[in-house]
């Protein structure tokens, strides 16, 4: 158990995340969409004020201008989340469909950055392209509003890794998150002041899910990522990360009695896959090359 500490606390965030999703979607039967999003993410952000504070000071006038470059992609991912999330009823199936920014991040880094991407890239893409299909079957082969929302939110999550890869290097981890989580708050915060209207009252059970998506989705997950990823390997952290919109399925379907139909079912199998073999591909070619000096050594001898 000490020696997969770190894969089983990934474990437990994967359950947050999908947790999130039901808290969210919760939250969102008093609140306006862009609202709960900015209250959600400036207490979270505030929570991380003082832990960052001394490091934001420091930071130049490019590294600024660097953290506020990805958080506006941030910003604009999750504004499209939540209102994806107002629209669409399937939130187990839309889980998958914003899962997509994996495989969509290589080719948003090859268009912006010219980064090629490696060859599975374009087997995987195809496969999850078949299952995004299948997800549109059931509502006549076009995407609902609330699935078309979630597949931008996944392109502007795929923007937002890719600028958080090329520009986190310079910016130290915890003022970025701290900006990106303040940026998505006055974003969506200014954007629900000007065309949202807030309800005279909010039930204190709302605010109760409004405090969950804070404290345990938001601060306490990325608490126990950071842990997680310090004590576990790269690449089954990439891979148990991908259980993420598995869990967000099964909620759905026992708690807000999501209809899975066989469509559906294959459709979120096939990106399953993708995802799977996509992330699982760097420690198979890290197994080949340990295999291969390994016969080297044994002709040297």
């Amino acid at each position: 158990m000490q020696k997969y500490r770190g894969e089983l606390i990934l474990l437990v965030v994967t359950i947050l995340a999908a947790s999130g999703w039901l808290f969210s979607k919760y939250s969102l039967q008093e609140l306006p969409p862009a609202g709960f999003i900015s209250v959600r993410f400036l207490a979270a952000a505030l929570l991380f004020l003082p832990f960052a504070y001394p490091q934001l000071r420091r930071l130049s006038r490019e590294q600024f201008k660097s953290a506020v470059t990805v958080g506006s992609a941030f910003s604009l991912n999750l504004f499209l989340w939540v209102q994806g999330m107002s629209y669409s009823e399937n939130m187990g199936e839309g889980a998958f469909i914003v899962s997509l920014s994996m495989l969509l991040a290589p080719l948003v880094s090859w268009l912006i950055f010219r980064h090629r991407p490696q060859r599975m890239f374009w087997f995987c893409l195809p496969l999850a392209a078949c299952g995004l299909f299948l997800l549109a079957s059931g509502s006549g082969l076009a995407l609902s509003l609330g699935n078309a929302l979630f597949l931008l939110s996944s392109l502007a999550a795929a923007t937002s890794f890719v600028l958080n890869n090329q520009f986190s290097k310079f910016v130290p981890a915890l003022p970025l998150t701290t900006i990106q989580l303040t940026m998505v708050g006055l974003f969506c915060g200014l954007f629900s002041l000007g065309f949202e209207t807030w309800p005279q009252t909010v039930s204190i059970a709302t605010w109760s899910w409004v405090a969950a998506s804070v404290l345990i989705a938001t601060g306490f997950r990325f608490l126990l990522q950071a842990i997680g990823q310090r004590h576990s390997q790269i690449t089954n952290a990439a891979i148990i990360m991908i259980l993420e919109p598995v869990w967000t399925l099964m909620l759905s379907v026992v708690l807000l009695s999501e209809i899975i139909t066989w469509q559906k079912a294959l459709g979120c199998i096939l990106i399953l896959t993708a995802l799977f073999v996509y992330r699982l591909q760097p420690q198979l070619r890290y197994q080949l090359l340990l295999n291969k000096k390994r016969k080297r050594r044994k002709l040297l001898r």
